[in-house]
């Protein structure tokens, strides 16, 4: 091996090695020893281009910072940084907090809207990528819409008219979970160096203001739909009855108008939480991360015992802890995933199992309680110290419940097994 030092910078060499020929860099860092550097290929490399390079490298030299070092600190933070967004999506929800339908929802949706980006190192995805994703995912949603409202139109039926910019609310999910994963390693590091150097790209939204507040939905039954949505639960056990509801699909709804209840915490109720004797049932681990018990009235006693009686059918699962069990496994409650829309179908209109919990916080309103009152039912989350004070008396949590019970329906909504409303 040959070196072959150069005429104008004494510390660059040639050097002839049996494969190719390299430039390289011999020099003491100030502070340290000597140190070879490798500048490139020399059939590729000029002479004026070697020296610009030596130059730049007998600089960094001279303040104390080994090149070499600096390399091999560089390709440990690239590796690093090799860190794909799939990685941190898997690491991310291994620890969040998720209940089981959030994670199916975070994860289903972070696959439909970034699959395309799951490969790509996480340091990669740029504020750009992230404002060009949110508009196209607005624009897909909205072609979406487009073709299915066509096709409604052609069938003569009604379109529903959003509350909000078509697509704004899916791409705004679909934003949220994936800033959440960018938050959970924003602090982490890479071979000593900050895993994402420019932060959280999900942050553009908001600086570029196109993360706007969506518009609450509104919607319940009125007493019209009420009334409407009464006959067809009480008739759909009827042996004649030919129509969509299935039975589960009654004592669901009949559930939840009654009670308030979130939808997850009607599906994940288990017998062991219906307490008979003190009248009262029990939704764990809420949405607020704590459980809610209310006491029953004569509508939800009625159906807590019928349903439990019928558990000896083997429809309804006969080992199965749920109240409403899957028809496919004693040990899952149903998914409830085809429920309101044929629910809708037989009444008319579309709703939905959080249209009910509006319904009942509705009448509850028009019965004259207040919203302290209303959210105590609800299980809203209590604010400021002082309300943490405040318990709820089982009295009054029923005396509230009676009240949204007598004033659902224009009818006695609730008719004995001897009284059918066919007779």
């Amino acid at each position: 091996m040959e070196w072959k030092k150069d005429k104008v910078i004494s510390s660059l060499y040639r050097r002839e090695r049996q494969s190719k020929s390299v430039w390289a860099v011999r020099a003491r860092v100030k502070g340290g020893g000597t140190v070879t550097v490798t500048l490139g290929n020399a059939d590729l490399i000029s002479s004026v281009e070697a020296r610009q390079l030596a130059k730049r490298e007998l600089a960094k030299m001279s303040q104390g910072i080994n090149p070499n070092a600096e390399r091999k600190h560089a390709k440990k933070v690239s590796k690093a940084r090799g860190f794909t967004l799939a990685q941190a999506v898997e690491q991310y929800s291994e620890l969040a907090h998720w209940k089981p339908k959030t994670r199916q929802d975070a994860l289903s949706t972070l696959q439909r809207r970034f699959g395309d980006w799951y490969k790509r190192p996480l340091a990669d995805i740029s504020r750009d990528d992230c404002l060009t994703r949110f508009q196209e995912i607005k624009k897909e949603v909205l072609l979406k819409k487009t073709r299915i409202d066509k096709r409604r139109v052609t069938e003569s039926l009604a379109v529903t008219i959003p509350n909000n910019e078509v697509g704004l609310g899916e791409a705004q999910r679909a934003f949220r979970y994936l800033s959440a994963v960018f938050n959970s390693f924003s602090s982490d590091d890479a071979a000593g160096e900050k895993l994402l150097p420019k932060g959280n790209p999900v942050l553009v939204l908001k600086d570029k203001k196109v993360r706007r507040a969506l518009k609450p939905k509104e919607i319940f039954l009125n007493a019209e739909q009420r009334d409407s949505l009464y006959f067809d639960l009480r008739v759909c056990s009827h042996p004649e009855y030919k129509g969509p509801i299935q039975e589960e699909d009654a004592d669901l709804a009949w559930l939840l108008m009654h009670t308030g209840l979130r939808l997850e915490e009607a599906l994940q109720m288990k017998w062991v939480n219906i307490d008979f004797k003190q009248k009262t049932f029990t939704a764990i681990d809420t949405k607020n991360h704590t459980n809610h018990t209310l006491p029953m009235t004569s509508a939800t006693e009625h159906l807590f015992k019928r349903r439990f009686a019928e558990r000896a059918n083997l429809k309804y699962g006969l080992k199965s802890l749920y109240v409403f069990p899957s028809p496919l496994s004693d040990k899952q409650p149903m998914s409830a995933s085809r429920t309101f829309n044929r629910l809708s179908e037989a009444i008319g209109f579309k709703f939905t199992a959080h249209d009910l919990r509006r319904t009942v916080a509705t009448v509850a309103d028009e019965c004259g309680y207040d919203l302290d009152a209303i959210g105590k039912i609800l299980n809203h989350k209590k604010k400021g110290v002082t309300a943490r004070y405040i318990q709820n008396t089982h009295q009054r949590l029923k005396a509230i419940l009676e009240d949204v019970q007598n004033n659902l329906f224009s009818e006695p909504d609730f008719i004995d097994d001897d009284h059918s409303i066919f007779d």
